[in-house]
């Protein structure tokens, strides 16, 4: 039997899932290439953070720029406010009496103030929709080539829902979560900018 006859065979076994997620990828990554050159974006939303011993929700302003990261968050009532800087000589957080602690890293910052590792250097790709610089342990994407589900790091995110943001489809609603944590967001505003002009 020559290879060619076997080629047909071997293709029909292939699931038609997987054929889909082949013919999406290229609609995702022109979506990536879009979205990982703009180096200037901010976001407005609601973050909940919880594990089975504690949690807590706030508003969320984040803003990226090339040289550095800020979120600033307000629980509700005004309680466990807290702001976070990063760049590239490391990180700072300052909570509302004050108090500051330090670190090389935003990820260990926060895992030192919270005792488990929220990866939010990852989380700023996938709140864009994004994959992180890594490897991947699944992703699935939708018929636009978007992210609707992502496994990575150890995380698993689910992003339920898009909107469109200066004729940009962006993430408004996910779900990030890792054995008995969860992070969540929803987000009602983004503005995004590139070098020139917002894409």
């Amino acid at each position: 039997m020559t290879f060619a006859a076997v080629l047909p065979v071997a293709c029909a076994t292939v699931p038609p899932s997987e054929q889909t997620q082949r013919v999406r990828a290229p609609l995702y990554e022109q979506r990536f290439a879009r979205l990982s050159a703009v180096r200037d974006w901010s976001l407005e939303g609601r973050l909940a953070i919880s594990d089975e011993a504690d949690g807590g929700s706030g508003q969320l302003r984040w803003r990226q720029q090339e040289g550095g990261t800020r979120m600033d968050f307000h629980g509700a009532l005004g309680r466990g406010a807290w702001r976070l800087e990063a760049d590239s000589a490391g990180a700072e957080l300052q909570l509302a009496d004050g108090s500051l602690s330090r670190a090389d890293s935003v990820d260990a910052l926060v895992r030192a103030e919270i005792g488990w590792r929220v990866p939010v250097e990852s989380l700023a790709w996938w709140i864009r929709g994004l994959a992180a610089p890594g490897p991947l342990e699944h992703r699935l994407l939708d018929e636009q080539g978007r992210l609707s589900e992502l496994a990575q790091d150890g995380w698993r995110i689910e992003f339920d829902r898009y909107g469109d943001f200066s004729s940009v489809s962006m993430p408004v609603r996910l779900t990030a979560r890792q054995d008995d944590r969860t992070v969540k967001l929803a987000i009602r505003k983004w503005q995004l900018s590139a070098p020139d002009e917002t894409p």
